[in-house]
């Protein structure tokens, strides 16, 4: 008999080869639960570049919402794709009372939330009940729609509406 011959065979069993798939995949599943942790927990959320001068603008800013708040205004940002691929985006705005704001002059900034060189101007136009724009080549997904209303030179309005265009 040859040495070979001599040592005992053990069987693969169904238990071997469960025990074998569940170490597996729970070292995968820790190891993706401490990554997913680290990621969230490293991701503060911050939209700024630099967050002492946020926090120093935070008073005026605040000041600025609280005036625009009393304004009372009923400001609504749309953005939609048509059936010709073209996006119809459109600022409907009215005072406290319900009629139609005059005076005011309406920007529009469609910003991607993940890269800002996709970011695009938007040249708005008196419509019949809205300030119009038709845009063409946006790409689907999540986009920002920032609205700026200016009277005598100054901003009296500002939002941040988040949109999906599919």
């Amino acid at each position: 008999m040859t040495h070979a011959a001599s040592i005992p065979r053990r069987r693969l069993t169904g238990w071997h080869v469960l025990s074998i798939l569940l170490t597996f995949f729970g070292t995968v599943a820790a190891a993706d639960a401490v990554l997913i942790y680290s990621a969230v927990r490293s991701w503060t959320g911050a939209e700024t570049t630099s967050a002492y001068r946020a926090g120093q603008l935070y008073n005026g800013e605040l000041a600025q919402a609280q005036a625009q708040a009393a304004l009372g205004w009923q400001v609504e940002p749309r953005a939609e794709r048509r059936p010709d691929d073209t996006v119809q985006v459109s600022v409907a705005a009215r005072d406290r009372s319900g009629r139609p704001l005059t005076g005011v002059t309406w920007s529009a900034v469609l910003q991607r939330p993940t890269a800002q060189r996709d970011d695009r101007v938007v040249t708005l136009r008196q419509g019949a009940y809205a300030h119009v724009a038709i845009m063409s080549d946006l790409a689907p997904g999540q986009w920002d729609l920032v609205v700026e209303g200016s009277r005598n030179g100054e901003r009296a309005y500002r939002s941040k509406t988040r949109l999906v265009l599919r």
